[in-house]
């Protein structure tokens, strides 16, 4: 038997504006909050002693957890960074071996499995997770050298792209894992010269420590996709890597009690759907592909979805609008009359008359009438992100705009590309939103007016 550690504490203030009112990991992924993805895959691969870290802000993580039976939270009095909170949750487990998880962390639904199997079929005392090392992400990853064979060579701060990095997982003998833990000197000093690691311990140096004394460290590349959530546009990746391989995963139409399609939809030839209880789509509407509608979504009015779209439970398409390919719309949410959305849009976001809007959108965010998202900018390339202070280029969906949890415009916003809104904030109708706005922020434009006599004798007499 396996207990399970998940670290989640931790504002995740690189995630902003999304992090500013609740937790990273509570953030959905495909409709699903990122942890409690990771906490149905343990359960159903019989993991069934869970301990989630958790510090002063917890309620929001409890929040989605706390129905799942099998799960026990530890707090961190005062947080001290991931071997710290590592440690109190090693401290509470039930079972001779562990599986360590970080919390932001999304990967295919077979990953856990794998990482079992590969444990047990090893019979091996501790085991990493590994991935591909994006580029762009080289200096904030931990690099992993991995013989032919699957034994861990050397694990280093400050990756490269010719080195698979630490995938955020690891199995290990608990006692074991809890011993190199307690031996870490409070940052990562297995680093290239001139490196400068963040002053706080790095879980992955207790295997290099393990290794260094002669113990087998086995890595496993992870066999799916693995997302790291760190910034706001690692959250649409996760959402459009793990909605992919939902739709994918279709193999026949399901159709649930109370749901239909009516006679005269166009339904693209081999699209397999999957419609919740209740679900509708509706005469006249367009399904370009294989998609997921949950309990009581709707598409009608003549709306399109393009392929591989997936609708929250009582989410809305409809009076011909238009949802782009691999586009997340969360539940109760509406797109309508001539609106078009691609991106990811959390719950109760409203999107209404001729808005053209790619984006990351949070909670309860009504978007203005004919609200438009630039996605190219005159150079064709990427805006640079400023991230706690620090200048950097999104390896991926950084033309997206962002705009946090709780927020409004008016009509007729135009949105440059890779702005980014902070949450509790509006901005008033006819702005063009060149900078990032702060949340708790109410941007209105200022308009100059001229007035001059006019008349017959002036024009048309």
């Amino acid at each position: 038997m396996s207990s399970a550690v998940i670290l989640a504490a931790g504002a995740g203030v690189r995630a902003w504006p999304y992090s500013g009112l609740r937790r990273k990991v509570t953030l959905p992924v495909a409709n699903v909050p990122m942890i409690r993805r990771m906490a149905l895959d343990m359960l159903a691969n019989g993991i069934e002693d869970i301990v989630v870290v958790v510090d002063g802000g917890g309620e929001a993580v409890r929040h989605v957890l706390g129905d799942l039976g099998a799960i026990r939270f530890v707090a961190t009095p005062i947080p001290r960074g991931p071997v710290d909170a590592a440690l109190h949750g090693l401290a509470a487990v039930n079972n001779d071996n562990v599986l360590l998880c970080f919390g932001d962390m999304v990967v295919s639904r077979g990953t856990i499995r794998a990482l079992l199997d590969a444990y047990r079929e090893r019979k091996a005392a501790t085991l990493v997770l590994t991935a591909q090392t994006p580029r762009g992400l080289t200096a904030s990853c931990t690099a992993v050298d991995v013989t032919p064979d699957g034994l861990v060579r050397e694990i280093w701060g400050n990756g490269d792209a010719d080195h698979p990095r630490f995938g955020g997982m690891a199995m290990a003998r608990t006692t074991l894992l809890i011993r190199y833990l307690e031996r870490d000197p409070g940052v990562m000093t297995n680093v290239h010269v001139g490196a400068m690691p963040p002053p706080e311990g790095n879980v992955a140096f207790a295997f290099e420590m393990m290794r260094r004394d002669g113990i087998e460290v086995h890595a496993l590349e992870a066999p799916g996709f693995l997302v790291d959530v760190d910034k706001p546009w690692h959250i649409v990746q996760a959402n459009m890597l793990a909605a992919r391989e939902a739709v994918e995963a279709l193999d026949s139409t399901i159709i649930e009690e109370g749901a239909r399609i009516d006679d005269g939809a166009d339904i693209a030839p081999n699209a397999k759907l999957w419609l919740g209880r209740g679900a509708h789509i509706g005469k006249n509407c367009r399904i370009d592909g294989s998609a997921i509608l949950g309990a009581g979504a709707r598409v009608t009015g003549g709306a399109i979805l393009e392929p591989g779209v997936i609708l929250g439970d009582n989410a809305c398409c409809e009076d011909y609008g238009k949802i782009g390919a691999g586009s997340v719309l969360g539940p109760d949410s509406i797109v309508s009359h001539c609106a078009e959305f691609e991106g990811v849009a959390f719950d109760k976001v409203y999107l209404y008359h001729y808005c053209c809007v790619t984006a990351l959108i949070g909670t309860h965010v009504d978007i203005g009438a004919a609200t438009v998202c630039g996605t190219w900018r005159f150079d064709d390339g990427v805006r640079m992100q400023t991230v706690r202070g620090r200048l950097e280029q999104p390896e991926c969906f950084g033309s997206y705009t962002f705009i946090g949890d709780y927020c409004r415009t008016g009509v007729n916003v135009i949105f440059m590309p890779g702005v980014k809104v902070g949450y509790y904030s509006c901005v008033g109708g006819g702005a063009i939103v060149y900078e990032d706005v702060p949340e708790r922020t109410l941007l209105i434009p200022k308009q100059e007016q001229i007035m001059k006599p006019w008349g017959p004798e002036k024009y048309g007499g």
